[in-house]
């Protein structure tokens, strides 16, 4: 017997170019290998939410999103919601692919094509800022704009080079606030911050295994990053002694395991949200544990 699947599919992500050619493969060989696949657009579940809905309700066997950490997010704001959620299979087409380097996925689309063959899954937790869901990464404030400002043309030639890139410029031009709170208990607040990150993995972008001492936070836990208006040589230093494991530590940079936190962060600050810039309604944010079972290795 067949297993129905729903495929959420951007054609825009990272760099294109064969990204048709890529998901008529896969397509071809999840039928293979016993699933048959509805497909759609990220556009057409942008417009109707309900794809997602019919499909937990049916209680389908898995929801495929080909696409990149941005096509995941706005599958996850329709997906975190339902009672009943379906085995997600990823098929990374993005420029980063930040969460499917979380789950240890391969990159390469036909080797996370057998991982799905072998049925293997995990159950990862989620995060919930305000109204919004995220499977990543959490942040405002100085820095967190550049996955939602670099350049798509950049993206699709040089991939995820072009963050990096656009992370320096950044770092030595942009404007540092110095206005953010995070209120994490009754007994503890941080104030006066330029930025923060939540984080369910321990790297983002080009800075890989920016924690070093752990492989990843308890399940139910996600990490905290805060950083306080700061010398930009002396960051950028730090940073690169970092990269090149020459230091365990970033001395501007404060590091907690939440679960939950307030956060105050003033109206003319987006919230970016798996590199999608959002806004919200509120900045409360708590850990879903174990939300969605992921194919994985």
């Amino acid at each position: 017997m067949e297993k129905q699947a729903l495929m959420i599919y951007n054609p825009y992500s990272g760099r294109k170019k064969n990204n048709h050619k890529t998901v008529e493969l896969l397509l071809k060989k999840l039928s293979e290998i016993g699933y048959h696949i509805t497909i759609h657009s990220l556009d057409e579940l942008k417009h109707n939410e309900n794809l997602i809905q019919i499909a937990c309700e049916r209680k389908w066997e898995a929801i495929f999103i080909a696409g990149g950490d941005g096509t995941i997010n706005h599958t996850l704001q329709h997906l975190a919601v339902q009672e009943h959620r379906p085995k997600i299979g990823i098929f990374p087409l993005g420029t980063s692919n930040e969460f499917a380097k979380f789950i240890g996925l391969p990159c390469n689309t036909l080797k996370a094509l057998s991982v799905i063959e072998r049925g293997g899954t995990k159950k990862v937790d989620i995060g919930q800022f305000g109204g919004r869901y995220f499977a990543n990464i959490a942040a405002a404030g100085w820095l967190t704009d550049i996955t939602y400002k670099t350049s798509p043309l950049l993206k699709s030639y040089i991939g995820e080079f072009a963050y990096s890139l656009a992370f320096i410029k950044a770092l030595f031009m942009a404007k540092q606030p110095n206005d953010i709170s995070v209120i994490v208990s009754p007994e503890k607040e941080l104030r006066d911050l330029s930025i923060f990150l939540i984080m369910n993995g321990n790297s983002v972008g080009p800075l890989e295994r920016l924690i070093t001492n752990a492989d990843g936070p308890d399940y139910g836990y996600f990490h905290l990053l805060t950083c306080k208006k700061t010398n930009r040589i002396q960051l950028f230093i730090a940073l690169l002694a970092k990269m090149l494991h020459l230091t365990e530590t970033i001395a501007s940079i404060e590091y907690l395991q939440i679960d939950s936190g307030s956060f105050i962060v003033p109206e003319s600050l987006y919230i970016n949200l798996d590199g999608e810039q959002v806004e919200v309604t509120s900045t409360e944010f708590k850990v879903l544990p174990h939300h969605l079972a992921v194919f994985a290795p």
